[in-house]
């Protein structure tokens, strides 16, 4: 959107990574069209307080967006409960194909089409559906669902295991995101004093599997900028570790 020309504020988080929605109501001006925020953080597993924020933009008549790519088919989703407008998942993150999302829109949203040309998804993208990834989304989607309370408390077993066991064992170890409003399925670690591309090529050869951050980032070769947000040294970020279970 900057791009474009649109003003973007970003807006602070704590040092669990969570957006105050007084934050909200501070950076909203008369001009504001839209929030966004993220369901849940992919890199720390924070998941933000979407209701409360959603409360504070529809007093504004304020179009609200949220990112739900890291928490679909992981924790249960209710658009309803959530209160937002727009909503993004991706069919990769639970097991569906690559290269396919969906974008939920309440009743009466407005948005400018990404491709013109065609009346394809109601005139929203132009071009011929990809049909095979449409079904398999939808698909994935229907096993996720069947299989999310089963899987979730496996998940939170082994989120739990790590997270008591890791500080025990490794010194100067630290957990980042919040203690429990986080995603089952994340443990995201740094490790003081140590680089963590050799943290990750040691593990690799054990047969663990880790990153040094989400898969958008973890091949860049700067610090960070979740971790900078939430107040790590980029000293000690240099050494973190992503465990997605």
């Amino acid at each position: 959107l900057e791009k474009w020309s649109f003003k973007v504020t970003y807006l602070p988080v704590d040092q669990y990574g969570l957006v105050d929605p007084a934050e909200v109501v501070r950076a909203m001006t008369e001009e504001t069209i839209l929030v966004s925020i993220m369901h849940a953080n992919n890199e720390i597993g924070t998941i933000e307080p979407i209701e409360e924020i959603s409360r504070v933009v529809r007093k504004r008549k304020v179009y609200f967006h949220t990112d739900a790519i890291a928490t679909t088919g992981i924790i249960p989703l209710d658009v309803g409960e959530l209160g937002v407008d727009c909503l993004s998942l991706s069919a990769d993150q639970f097991y569906g194909p690559k290269g396919v999302g969906a974008l939920f829109l309440r009743k009466g949203t407005r948005i400018m089409p990404y491709l013109e040309g065609g009346i394809q998804e109601d005139g929203r993208r132009a071009g011929t559906e990809n049909v095979p990834g449409i079904v398999g989304l939808g698909k994935a989607a229907e096993l996720a669902k069947k299989e999310m309370e089963k899987r979730r408390r496996h998940l939170f077993f082994l989120r739990k295991k790590l997270i008591n066991e890791l500080p025990r064992r490794i010194e100067h170890l630290r957990i980042n995101g919040h203690p429990e409003l986080r995603l089952p399925n994340n443990v995201h670690v740094c490790i003081e004093f140590i680089e963590g591309e050799s943290m990750l090529m040691l593990l690799d050869s054990q047969g663990i599997a880790t990153s040094s951050g989400s898969a958008c980032t973890s091949r860049a070769l700067k610090v960070s900028h979740v971790l900078t947000a939430i107040g790590v040294p980029a000293a000690v970020a240099q050494g973190s570790l992503l465990f997605s279970l």
